[in-house]
This record gives C-alpha cells, structure tokens and sequence, in this order.
C-alpha cells in the first residue's frame, strides 16, 4: 500500500524540470535601445546596453553607482546580418525581450529599410511591439553614449521612458512601434516620429557641460518615406490638435512681448469639414481651461482670455501654412475626411492625400476659460 501511494509521488518528482534552463539576470546582456542607420546599400546597427545590477540598487534605495553605458555597432547587407553579426563578439547571451526603443537616422528612413527593419521585429518573438520610436540625424553612437545627469542608469532616459516628460509638458508625443507601423501603413495619414538630437546649452555635470539628448523637433514620414523634419519651434500648434495632452502652455503676447503664461490642462480638439462648390473646407475647433502662471502686464481676464485664444488660432493657422510650403498634411486632414466619408476621401485626394491651399482651411474656433490665477485675482 505504501508503494502504491509513495510510486506516483517518485516519478512527478522525476517528471518535473525545475528551472535547470534558467539563466541569471547578471550572466546576460541586455539591449536598452537599437539604433539603424543605412549607408552604401548596407545596414549600420548599433545597440545600447545596460545592466539591472545598478537599477536594482536604486529601486531599492541602495548606493547609485556610476553609470556604465556600452554601445555595440555591426554593419550587414540586411538588418538581421547586421544584429547576427554581434554576437561573435559580445561574449555573453544577449537578451532582447527588455528593449524599451529604436532610433532611426534620417537616412534609414526609406521604405526598402523601414520594411526590412519592420519584417525582423515582426518575427523575432522577443522584441516586442511597444517599444518607442525616434528619428535623429545625430551619430549614433554619440547618442547613444549620452546618458541623463547625476549617474543615473539609461533606463530612465528620454529614449526609455518618455511619459513622464509628456505628461509634464505635453508638446511632442512619443510613439510606439506598434502605432507607427498602423500609421505608416494608413494610407490617408502622415506619420510623426519624435525628432532627437544632442545638446550641451542647458546643463553642467561636475562644473562641466553635460550632453543631454533633446526633442528637437518632429519627423513626418509618409508611405514609408521621409517627407522633413521640422523644429520644435516652428510646430507649436500640432499641440492642440494632439490628443490626451496633460499640460501645455500659452505664452501670451501683446505685439512681440510676453505679457502672461498660462498653463492650458487637457486641451480637446474637433476639425470637420464640408464641400464648398468643388472644395474640401475643413473647420477646427479647440477648447481647453487653465491657470495663469504669470502677469506682467495689468490685464482683465476678458482680455487676457482674447490674447489667449488669438495665439492658439495663430499657431494653429501658421502650422497649416509651413505644411501647404512643405507639401506635408502635418495636421492630418486627408485622415479626418477618410473617417468621416471614405466616398468624399477618394473623390478629393491624390496618392491618398486631399491637396491643400490656403483656401481649404476656414475656421478656426478657440474656447479658452480660465480657472484659476493663484492667490492673486484676476479683475
């Protein structure tokens, strides 16, 4: 009876695998970003790797240790060649799985790459589709090796952990693969890509200037295909039309001087269109509350709330007319008019874009209120 009960026991023991394949995490190496540039008909990739050693301490209150950031480069006739052919030399198995982006060169991004690129990502089952997604035309190596202040590991760079920033200043959204890929492939919209470069203006590390990796601007990438990439400073009014934006200001003018901020809390946007004769017309409509942060001109909240909206419906019409001097539908109407009426969309566009003209864009609608102006009152 007893072998009877102890038999079955023996052999689940038996039966059983244990974590006999398991590897520890310091015997790995693990790639943070992927960086693809293309030059003379080959593929140029570079990765950025880190250790969980350093972000174990600090997650849990430990000593910070100074960072150690290693990039490794490889060149092939194809991307998977190109990532093959790091492995003769890396000297430990590499873990993909905790990818967190991939930065494309302005070079690289044409379609025979982003497809190559792509058709790899989506068959290797370890990268997965979440990962964000930059353009930059820096080196990058050099991008790679530019780590944030105060020794902190790249796994809380702007390259792995954008969200945050957005929610604090919502400007420029980052992007997904995921998402990119669903925009690249819809033929009615232009895609953005978060544009990245380097700067040394803002900081110093040790009374030393600190590199520090910047959002530059936005690329705008159709079909596959790199149209431009465009400052920062030129595009204020892609904000307002962007959604889940937390917190935006408005520098509010009177002439060219600033005469009060206001700090603009989850802004929403509308555009609809109708046809004029043989015209597409569209019409935009924003509307959006906040909190004056600063006064430096007496103004009624009347007035201050008309300047306001004045510099949303400017910036807004100024970011319609540099797209109509580039060619680009940088506020995706050709996508607005596809949802709403894919009849009128292929009635009107044009290799799956509606051509613009300063005639096609008509109202512009701004509500702002505000909430409130701190301790001190608004007349």
């Amino acid at each position: 009876m007893k072998f009877k009960t102890a038999f079955p026991l023996m052999i689940s023991i038996f039966l059983l695998t244990g974590c006999w394949g398991a590897q520890n995490i310091d015997h790995l190496v693990y790639v943070d970003s992927i960086g693809v540039d293309y030059k003379d008909d080959h593929f140029i990739v570079y990765v950025q790797l880190f250790s969980f050693t350093g972000l174990a301490k600090v997650e849990t209150g430990g000593t910070q240790e100074k960072t150690s950031v290693v990039v490794g480069k490889a060149t092939g006739e194809t991307f998977n060649i190109a990532t093959d052919k790091l492995y003769t030399s890396i000297q430990r198995r590499v873990s993909w799985g905790h990818a967190k982006s991939i930065v494309f060169t302005k070079r690289a991004l044409k379609k025979a790459v982003l497809q190559d690129v792509l058709d790899v990502l989506n068959r290797y089952n370890e990268i997965r589709h979440t990962i964000w997604v930059y353009a930059t035309d820096e080196p990058l190596k050099k991008l790679f090796e530019t780590t944030p202040f105060l020794h902190t590991t790249p796994y809380y760079s702007l390259l792995s952990n954008p969200e945050e920033i957005f929610k604090q200043s919502s400007f420029i959204r980052p992007i997904r693969l995921n998402l990119f890929i669903a925009d690249i492939n819809e033929a009615s919209k232009t895609a953005r890509l978060p544009y990245l470069n380097i700067t040394t203006r803002n900081w110093e590390e040790n009374n030393k200037e600190k590199s520090m990796l910047n959002l530059k601007g936005i690329c705008f990438v159709d079909h596959y295909e790199l149209q431009k990439c465009i400052d920062r400073s030129k595009l204020l009014g892609i904000r307002w039309l962007e959604k889940k934006i937390s917190r935006t200001p408005i520098y509010v003018k009177k002439g060219n001087k600033v005469v009060a901020s206001i700090n603009v809390l989850n802004p929403n946007s509308k555009i609809s269109y109708q046809i004029k004769g043989n015209t597409p017309v569209f019409n935009i409509e924003v509307s959006g509350s906040g909190s004056v942060l600063e006064l430096r001109e007496k103004l009624t909240e009347t007035q201050l709330i008309r300047l306001a909206q004045k510099a949303v419906e400017d910036e807004i019409r100024s970011l319609y007319k540099l797209g109509i001097k580039y060619d680009i539908d940088i506020l995706n109407l050709s996508e607005v008019m596809y949802r709403k009426n894919s009849e009128d969309w292929k009635k009107f566009s044009e290799n799956g874009k509606i051509p613009l003209t300063d005639e096609n864009l008509k109202k512009i609608k701004v509500e702002i209120s505000i909430d409130t102006s701190g301790k001190e009152k608004l007349r």
